[in-house]
């Protein structure tokens, strides 16, 4: 009797186990799945938003950045409100001949799948007072945040120059 009740307890744990196991690796893909389309979901929302660059559009450029998005540019100090950021994006694209583009090159997802980051590297120029094309290159970190409604928006924003070759 002994016998029978531990080889029926025996199967009930292993079987218990077996399921576990099996949500535990659905799990896991959903996981995977939500990761890889938040991925998505963020270099989507990142070529856009280069694409924006293409056409100086500073709108276009300020929607992808949270209402309390923080920016820091470079030689300048944080930027915490709109105004702020509006003034920093505007002044870029006044310049004469002002061209942006970034692409890029690592995003990645929190396990939570709320918060991400996209790093990669830029091109900026433009004509200084004399008409000198001056050129820029560098990288940058953006750290998004998914939103109430689903999409995705820059919360910290941050880029720096290469050094000059």
């Amino acid at each position: 009797m002994k016998r029978i009740l531990f080889s029926a307890l025996l199967a009930v744990i292993l079987f218990s186990a077996c399921k576990s196991g099996a949500t535990s690796t659905e799990a896991t893909t959903s996981n995977v799945n939500d990761s890889t389309a938040a991925v998505n979901a963020i270099n989507k929302a990142d070529s856009l938003w280069d694409a924006q660059s293409a056409i100086n559009s500073v709108p276009g450029w300020l929607g992808f950045y949270s209402d309390d998005a923080i920016i820091l540019p470079p030689g300048d100090i944080m930027v915490k409100d709109k105004v702020g950021r509006e003034k920093v994006i505007a002044g870029y694209f006044a310049l004469p001949a002002a061209s942006m583009r970034f692409q890029a090159t690592k995003t990645e997802v929190s396990k939570s799948g709320d918060l991400g980051y996209s790093t990669g590297n830029y091109q900026f120029s433009f004509k200084d007072s004399t008409g000198k094309v001056v050129k820029d290159n560098g990288k940058f970190n953006e750290i998004w945040k998914k939103q109430a409604d689903g999409s995705w928006k820059c919360v910290l924003d941050t880029w720096n120059s290469d050094p000059a070759k």
